[in-house]
């Protein structure tokens, strides 16, 4: 699994860590967002399945209700 983080527009400010010529390890970190604003993907490698939970929702841009914030929408399936 990778976690890649997403800076918005609602980001206050990206702040890089690194300088330049500096070499970098894979997961170092290279730098932060600052108040909010951001968000992330997780990316699962090929043949992760997952189930999502929808909290009854079908998904479109005319649905009228969000799914609250930290509430669970998929746990990777074991079986």
């Amino acid at each position: 699994m990778c976690v890649m983080p997403v800076g918005m527009a609602e980001v206050s400010s990206c702040q890089i860590t690194v300088k330049e010529g500096q070499h970098v390890k894979k997961g170092d970190p290279i730098g932060k967002f600052h108040f909010g604003g951001s968000t992330h993907c997780l990316i699962f490698r090929k043949g992760v399945r997952l189930a999502f939970d929808l909290h009854g929702l079908t998904p479109g841009l005319d649905c009228s209700t969000n799914i609250p914030v930290k509430s669970r929408i998929a746990t990777v399936c074991t079986e």
